[in-house]
Order: C-alpha cells, then sequence, then structure tokens
C-alpha cells in the first residue's frame, strides 16, 4: 500500500471513529456482555450447530456440513450445475476460500454486486477493512482506473463513480439465475438465516433462481434475538451507524395459502435455497487453546484503532486476513504468514476496542513466541519497524 493510500485509509478510519462519537449507543455494554454470553455459548458447540442444521432442514432448506476447502469449493460448483454466471454479494468466507479464483478456473463468471467489492474486483486490488474493502483507494484513484476498465471517462466524484458501478451490477442481476450470499448469522431455534446490508444488492441476490449461502461454522446464534443483538454491535462499530438499512430473515423459500390454504411455494424470488456450512480448520481452533479467536463478529473496529495497520496499511495482511486477530488466525496453518505477525506491536489497542474484549494480543505472543527471549526480540522488531513507517510517512510530501 503507498503513502496516498494509507492516508486514504487513515481518512475513512477517521469518519467512523467521528460516527462513533456522534451516535451515542444506548445500553452498548450490556448488548456487548450479551453477544459475548452468545458467543461463548455457541461456538465450538455440536449440539447446537445440529439443532440449527435440523431446523434449517425443517424449513426446507437444502444444508452441506462441509470439513475443508477444497470439499466446500466441490458442493458449491455442484450446487451452481451448468450455470456461467453467479452474482454474489459480499462474503468473508467465499474470500477465505478463494471461491471466485476457483469458479473462474471452471469458466463461471461471478460477479460481485457490493459497490465496494465490485470496484476491488474490477481494480485486481485486496480489501483493506472486512466492511469497507475500498477504503484505502481515493475517489481519483477508483476513477482513474475504471476509466480504463469501462473505456469512457469517470470523474471522481463519488456519486457518478457508484452510478457507473450501480448499472453493472443491475445488469450482471438481470442475467444470473444464481445467487450467492455469506451469512451475518443462522439460528438454532428459528432454523433462520439472517443477512445484512446497507446497498439493497443482497435483496436482489438473494431472489434469483436459486439462492445458495456460503457461511461456517462458528456463525451460529441460540436465537433471532442474540442474532439482531449482533447485528446492531456489528453495524455500530464497522459504520456509526445503530442499526443497517436492511436486515433479511430467511426461513425457508416464498410461500403462499391463498387458495384454500394449501401452500405453493416458489411465489417469489428463488425456489430453491442451499446453506454451505465451512468448518474450515475451525473445529481445531476451538478445540486447540484458540477459541476466542472464532468469537469475532468481523467488525474490523481493531483495524480503525490499530497503529501498526494505520501506518501500513493492508501489507499487514495475507490474502483476506486483515490485521493481527486475521494474520493470527491464518499463521496456525501457515507458517509463511508468520513474517507479518511478527509486525504486530501486541499494544492491545485492538482488545481495548474490541466489543468482544478479545485479547489478540496474547493469541499472537502465544504463536510466535517460544519463550521470553524470542518474544522481547519480537517486541522490539515490531516497534522499530514501526518508528521505522511513521518516520518515513512524515518524510513524504
Amino acid at each position: 500500500m503507498n503513502h496516498e493510500q494509507v492516508i486514504a485509509l487513515r481518512k475513512t478510519f477517521n469518519t467512523v471513529r467521528q460516527r462513533h462519537n456522534q451516535n451515542n449507543f444506548k445500553d452498548f455494554g450490556n448488548r456487548r456482555r450479551r453477544l459475548r454470553e452468545a458467543r461463548e455459548l455457541c461456538v465450538g458447540n455440536e449440539e447446537l450447530l445440529k439443532q440449527a442444521i435440523e431446523n434449517l432442514q425443517k424449513n426446507g432448506i437444502k444444508v452441506h456440513l462441509v470439513k475443508e476447502k477444497q470439499e466446500a469449493i466441490d458442493t458449491i460448483l455442484s450446487e451452481i450445475g451448468d450455470e456461467k454466471l453467479v452474482v454474489k454479494s459480499k462474503s468473508n468466507v467465499t474470500k477465505e476460500l478463494e471461491l471466485t479464483k476457483s469458479l473462474g478456473r471452471k469458466g463461471i463468471e461471478v460477479v460481485e454486486t457490493d459497490i465496494g467489492d465490485r470496484i476491488m474486483q474490477i481494480l485486481g486490488t485486496t480489501p483493506s477493512h472486512p466492511t469497507g474493502p475500498v477504503s484505502h483507494l481515493s475517489a481519483k484513484e477508483i476513477a482513474r482506473e475504471l476509466s480504463g476498465h469501462y473505456n469512457k471517462p469517470i470523474n471522481d466524484n463519488p456519486d457518478e463513480i457508484v452510478k457507473i458501478v450501480r448499472e453493472d451490477v443491475i445488469s450482471s442481476i438481470g442475467n444470473a439465475k444464481v445467487g450467492l450470499t455469506g451469512a451475518n448469522a443462522i439460528t438454532a431455534d428459528e432454523g433462520s438465516i439472517v443477512l445484512t446490508h446497507n446497498e439493497g444488492n443482497i435483496s436482489e441476490v438473494m431472489r434469483k433462481d436459486k439462492h445458495i449461502v456460503v457461511t461456517s461454522i462458528d456463525k451460529i446464534y441460540p436465537d433471532i434475538e442474540s442474532a439482531i443483538n449482533m447485528l446492531k454491535i456489528l453495524s455500530y462499530n464497522a459504520t456509526g451507524s445503530i442499526i443497517p438499512s436492511f436486515v433479511e430473515i430467511i426461513t425457508g423459500v416464498s410461500k403462499t395459502a391463498d387458495v384454500e390454504k394449501k401452500f405453493i411455494k416458489g411465489v417469489h424470488g428463488a425456489s430453491e435455497i442451499t446453506v454451505i456450512l465451512v468448518d474450515n480448520k475451525r473445529s481445531q481452533l476451538a478445540l486447540n487453546g484458540f477459541r476466542e479467536l472464532l468469537y469475532c463478529i468481523g467488525c474490523g473496529n481493531c483495524l480503525l484503532y490499530c497503529p501498526m495497520y494505520n501506518t501500513i496499511g493492508n501489507e499487514y495482511a495475507e490474502d483476506n486476513y486483515l490485521g493481527g486477530k486475521g494474520l493470527a488466525y491464518q499463521s496456525l496453518y501457515n507458517d509463511e504468514v508468520n513474517g507479518k505477525l511478527k509486525l504486530c506491536l501486541t499494544c492491545g489497542k485492538c482488545k481495548e476496542n474490541c466489543p468482544l474484549d478479545l485479547d489478540i494480543p496474547s493469541m499472537v505472543r502465544k504463536i510466535r513466541s517460544e519463550g521470553i527471549s524470542s518474544e522481547v526480540y519480537y517486541f522490539l522488531k515490531s516497534h522499530m519497524i514501526w518508528m521505522y513507517y511513521q518516520a518515513m510517512l512524515r518524510l513524504k510530501p
């Protein structure tokens, strides 16, 4: 990430922090406590996972529980069938699976429908925030790149940028028969899929002939009430708004009983819904002392306050794993990532600003250190690197 992108990233993060200061979230402390209790109950709870799957199936939703990355990709390919165009919404689990690349190798075009994700896809860049993937790019830089892609001049007015990308997305949605989304929560009591969004694109994607939901086993919640509580905290930390523009709760395909009280399914939207629940080593994490990593709701508030991330941006990342938490998660299974994990200052800013009070610094120290001497070495090295980059930023014009 270059100097201009780091400055753009800081500007975006400052905007969100200002919204936090302006919007008073009443009873935030109590809601955080309830969220923590829900995560402690659900993560790694095989009985609740089983209950959620059974209730999803009772609601007429097909469910696949898959262990590994390749199994997940193969299952998704099977569900897509012969279709060659898929429209999808933001999903960190599909990024983890590198799904778009895998489908592309099979001749299937995947079009992102979130504005930021579509811009990122066109520009071929990597995300800088889980809910704001192009936070590091200025409108000027985006307009320049999009002008080349669409082969026409686009000015750096954000309204025009959004309009152009929106028209592109709408065209693809109209031509597709398969929609793919993630899920913010799966509820055990109701067997429901809960999704949140601000742009309205998920409302369109989930109404294609077939709706495929790709999410992970750590997204289970006891009930809709606990899921909505999580969404409010997620929205506030990610954007500064207390509730997102849209909350979708799906408990089966559309149906009517208006004629002789007989249920007719598939009246509007998808006539088939499939949920793919991905493990991808999460069960191992839960059993091996890193269960707390899976409590994370992906709000990205830690990144807003991380001094290393605000200095070098998504250079402090591995593919789609952003910041200390993401690198800690990935490094447990990939030794190459540890080089970036050593950049962590273990300053505690992430823990201090996490709604779940996740102790990421302790986990980082546990992963990267074999003893006191090596931890001291990493501490000094990371602080020297941080001081160097801070000095470079001050020298830049």
